[in-house]
């Protein structure tokens, strides 16, 4: 006796013929279902690993944050404008990463500023000073920055 029991079919990637039903789905219910949200993050996942966004150490937070874009922006799609939802969910991902690395670089440079602009003054009973940090004035100058880049 030859038991041959089939492995369960794994999806590398998502076509459009499986996404539009569970669209539809979306569309009547408003509610994502478990097969809509595993394409969503297989998208988001596959996206990741393209040239652009492969190296960066938060690469699993940046997958989280495009899913959860996807999930609030899938209400605006509309199956009677355009039949490809893959490329729209793609485009959503795209961006997400897209901002999502560019508040990372936000933060580093605040983190690198506060940290080359420490001051270690000896003047109290602990033997350290503790200088405020002006974010204010870290806004302003990242304001100019991009004005100096733009002209």
């Amino acid at each position: 006796m030859s038991d041959t029991t089939e492995a369960p079919e794994v999806m590398y990637y998502v076509r459009n013929k499986d996404l539009i039903p569970e669209i539809e789905k979306f569309g009547e219910t408003k509610v994502i279902s478990e097969e809509l949200g595993a394409m969503l993050l297989l998208i988001a996942k596959n996206l990741s690993n393209k040239g652009n966004f492969i190296n960066y150490t938060w690469k699993e937070d940046m997958i989280q944050e495009a899913v959860l874009t996807c999930c609030k922006y899938l209400k605006n799609f509309d199956l009677k404008k355009s039949n490809n939802p893959f490329a729209y969910i793609t485009t959503i991902c795209n961006h997400a990463f897209v901002n999502y690395i560019n508040k990372q670089k936000k933060h580093s440079e605040i983190k690198d500023r506060c940290f080359n602009e420490r001051e270690q003054v000896t003047n109290n009973e602990f033997g350290f000073t503790h200088k405020a940090i002006d974010y204010t004035v870290m806004a302003v100058d990242v304001k100019k920055k991009k004005k100096t880049s733009k002209t």
